[in-house]
Protein backbone atom coordinates (compact mmCIF):
# COMPACT_ATOMS: atom_id res chain seq x y z
CA UNK A 1 0.00 0.00 0.00
CA UNK A 2 1.35 3.40 -0.97
CA UNK A 3 0.43 6.53 0.93
CA UNK A 4 -1.34 8.70 -1.59
CA UNK A 5 -3.13 10.87 0.90
CA UNK A 6 -2.16 11.77 4.48
CA UNK A 7 -3.78 14.33 6.75
CA UNK A 8 -4.19 14.96 10.45
CA UNK A 9 -7.63 14.85 12.03
CA UNK A 10 -7.82 17.16 15.02
CA UNK A 11 -5.07 18.51 17.21
CA UNK A 12 -1.84 16.90 18.25
CA UNK A 13 -2.09 16.05 21.93
CA UNK A 14 0.55 15.71 24.63
CA UNK A 15 -0.28 13.88 27.87
CA UNK A 16 3.18 14.13 29.42
CA UNK A 17 4.23 10.74 28.02
CA UNK A 18 3.01 10.56 24.41
CA UNK A 19 2.23 12.78 21.47
CA UNK A 20 -1.08 11.57 20.05
CA UNK A 21 -3.04 12.39 16.92
CA UNK A 22 -5.56 10.85 14.59
CA UNK A 23 -4.43 10.68 10.96
CA UNK A 24 -6.35 9.88 7.82
CA UNK A 25 -4.37 7.81 5.34
CA UNK A 26 -5.90 6.87 2.00
CA UNK A 27 -9.35 7.35 3.58
CA UNK A 28 -8.70 5.25 6.72
CA UNK A 29 -8.36 6.71 10.23
CA UNK A 30 -5.28 5.68 12.21
CA UNK A 31 -4.46 6.59 15.83
CA UNK A 32 -0.80 7.59 16.16
CA UNK A 33 1.28 7.66 19.35
CA UNK A 34 4.83 8.91 19.70
CA UNK A 35 6.30 8.17 23.15
CA UNK A 36 8.62 10.58 24.95
CA UNK A 37 11.42 8.00 24.64
CA UNK A 38 11.13 8.13 20.84
CA UNK A 39 11.15 11.93 20.85
CA UNK A 40 14.25 11.93 23.05
CA UNK A 41 15.97 9.61 20.56
CA UNK A 42 15.91 12.31 17.87
CA UNK A 43 18.89 14.69 17.67
CA UNK A 44 18.06 18.21 18.90
CA UNK A 45 15.05 16.86 20.80
CA UNK A 46 16.90 14.67 23.28
CA UNK A 47 16.77 17.17 26.10
CA UNK A 48 13.26 18.59 25.59
CA UNK A 49 11.26 18.69 28.79
CA UNK A 50 7.52 18.20 29.02
CA UNK A 51 6.43 21.83 28.61
CA UNK A 52 8.75 22.22 25.60
CA UNK A 53 7.32 19.11 23.96
CA UNK A 54 3.83 20.45 24.63
CA UNK A 55 4.71 23.83 23.13
CA UNK A 56 6.54 22.35 20.11
CA UNK A 57 4.30 19.32 19.53
CA UNK A 58 3.28 20.27 15.96
CA UNK A 59 6.90 20.89 14.91
CA UNK A 60 8.02 17.63 16.55
CA UNK A 61 5.29 15.71 14.74
CA UNK A 62 6.27 17.35 11.44
CA UNK A 63 9.87 16.23 11.96
CA UNK A 64 8.73 12.67 12.60
CA UNK A 65 5.99 12.63 9.93
CA UNK A 66 8.03 10.56 7.40
CA UNK A 67 8.57 7.83 10.00
CA UNK A 68 4.90 7.92 11.06
CA UNK A 69 3.71 7.60 7.46
CA UNK A 70 6.18 4.78 6.77
CA UNK A 71 5.01 2.86 9.86
CA UNK A 72 1.36 3.30 8.92
CA UNK A 73 2.03 2.00 5.41
CA UNK A 74 4.03 -0.98 6.75
CA UNK A 75 1.64 -1.96 9.52
CA UNK A 76 -1.79 -1.28 7.99
CA UNK A 77 -3.13 -1.22 11.57
CA UNK A 78 -5.73 1.19 12.94
CA UNK A 79 -3.30 2.27 15.65
CA UNK A 80 0.48 2.72 15.57
CA UNK A 81 3.09 3.51 18.18
CA UNK A 82 6.30 4.99 16.81
CA UNK A 83 9.42 3.58 18.48
CA UNK A 84 13.02 4.69 18.15
CA UNK A 85 13.65 1.57 16.06
CA UNK A 86 11.09 2.86 13.52
CA UNK A 87 13.17 5.93 12.80
CA UNK A 88 15.74 5.48 10.06
CA UNK A 89 18.88 7.54 9.49
CA UNK A 90 17.26 9.59 6.66
CA UNK A 91 14.36 10.44 9.00
CA UNK A 92 16.81 11.56 11.65
CA UNK A 93 18.49 13.81 9.09
CA UNK A 94 15.10 15.35 8.32
CA UNK A 95 14.53 15.90 12.02
CA UNK A 96 17.79 17.79 12.35
CA UNK A 97 17.31 19.93 9.25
Amino acid sequence: MRCRQFSLTGEIGWDGNNLTVWATVNGSRVFCEIPRSTIHGVPLLSDEISWEISRDRAAIFDRLRPAVVAKIVRSRDKSIRLHSSDISAPTLELAVG
